[in-house]
């Protein structure tokens, strides 16, 4: 076919033309080329020990360039035919042998500052999940991987396990310590615990934590951990009234001596505001 424009013709074939026609001379056309960059996932994943009251985040340790024996958030390159939840689920089971489902996850933020990998031009969408403690086997890129402990104290966040200790500040999110995290995976780490310190009073998905049922008390002691503060601070009364909203009471459980202590969940629709 012939056109008097190239208006024409672009208008005919975005228009009038099949579909499989248009797709065909949009091949042919002079397409401007433009740098593209590599897609990564990368999960920030929490955990809470009810037998230690501690809150925990799962950290690789690397065995390959770059960034080599650095600890580093579970994470890697999306493949072309799968979807970045998809990649995140996909490369948590890969490298720490954790099973997440897409319930499981909450896309957190999409980080693209210059720089920020090495290797090039790399983007990273980030996750954040809230499991139990699961036992833990490295695999794929990770040399080592292990649950850390985390405490906050003050505006200071510290992550440790046995001898490795990294400490990020909270305001303003330098890192210090002996030990430091791989690429910007710090910056990820403290977006998420800010994100659930900010939100947990009126989204309370960080009850997760607890698998299905959980206290007032124990819900006390997530949110302690989270405010940096004895959980005894926080009082039950108001508490209580201040999150019965978000739950539903679902039995009792015997805790020792006295009245057994009443057991709740998180309503359906908090759980699939996520």
């Amino acid at each position: 076919m012939k056109f008097e424009t190239k208006q024409a013709e672009k208008t005919y074939y975005e228009q009038q033309a099949s579909f499989e026609d248009f797709i065909d001379w949009y091949k042919k056309q002079e397409q401007p080329e433009y740098e593209k960059p590599s897609l990564t996932v990368d999960i920030v994943l929490m955990s809470y020990n009810r037998e230690e009251d501690q809150l925990k985040l799962l950290l690789i340790k690397r065995k390959a360039h770059p960034y080599r024996h650095s600890w580093a958030l579970p994470g890697g390159f999306v493949n072309p035919n799968e979807s970045t939840s998809e990649s995140v689920l996909r490369e948590t089971k890969e490298e720490t042998n954790v099973d997440i489902t897409k319930g499981n996850i909450e896309q957190l933020h999409t980080f693209s500052q210059p720089g920020r990998d090495p290797r090039g031009w790399v983007v990273t969408v980030s996750y954040l999940a809230f499991i139990g403690e699961e036992p833990l086997i490295a695999g794929d890129d990770a040399k080592e991987v292990g649950w850390f402990n985390v405490n906050r104290h003050g505006d200071k966040l510290h992550l440790t396990k046995k001898e490795t200790e990294i400490i990020l500040d909270l305001t303003t999110s330098e890192s210090s310590g002996k030990d430091t995290l791989a690429f910007d995976h710090k910056q990820l780490i403290l977006k998420a615990f800010n994100r659930t310190f900010n939100k947990m009073y009126h989204e309370p998905q960080v009850l997760l934590l607890l698998g299905e049922n959980f206290t007032i008390t124990e819900a006390r002691k997530v949110f302690a951990k989270f405010l940096g503060v004895d959980y005894k601070t926080i009082d039950h009364s108001n508490f209580k009234k201040a999150m019965l909203g978000y739950f539903e009471e679902v039995g009792e459980r015997p805790v020792g001596i006295g009245r057994p202590s009443k057991i709740y969940r998180l309503k359906t629709e908090i759980i699939n505001g996520r």
